[in-house]
């Protein structure tokens, strides 16, 4: 099944700082899962939540393309390995803020679908609070 997942929303922080918190371990676990991230070109990851009916639990990524402070993409892999999917985060400034553009696409169980598409949006706003309480 197809993902084609695109969100865009505005965050009240400069570029620099969500940068931080999109390439950060610490700052990643605290929004979005705890992590083995590092911010290098081939780095492969892993991103490990709660198993679930339709989910394992973890995601192996790998760091394909970093542009900083404006642009990321990870290759996802959120159960079958032969199944690449594409996160993609795209930051441009907006006046004192950030516009925020994250898109999730490749092919996938109908499941993951579901669950992505459900899942991505209570990652963002939990995003937007961790900026707030960073320094």
């Amino acid at each position: 099944m197809n993902l084609d997942l695109r969100f865009e929303r505005r965050m009240d922080h400069p570029v620099e700082k969500v940068w931080r918190a999109l390439t950060t371990t610490e700052r990643i676990a605290d929004w979005l899962m705890a992590n083995d991230f590092a911010p290098q070109i081939g780095h492969r990851f892993r991103l490990t939540g709660e198993a679930m009916p339709g989910w394992r639990g973890w995601a192996n990524c790998e760091v394909l393309e970093m542009e900083p402070p404006s642009r990321m993409v990870w290759a996802w892999w959120a159960e079958d390995e032969d199944r690449e999917t594409r996160v993609t985060f795209e930051l441009t400034p907006d006046g004192n803020g950030t516009r925020l553009i994250l898109t999730h696409r490749g092919e996938e169980t109908p499941i993951l679908v579901e669950l992505l598409a459900g899942g991505w949006p209570g990652k963002l706003p939990a995003l937007a609070a961790m900026l707030d309480r960073m320094a």
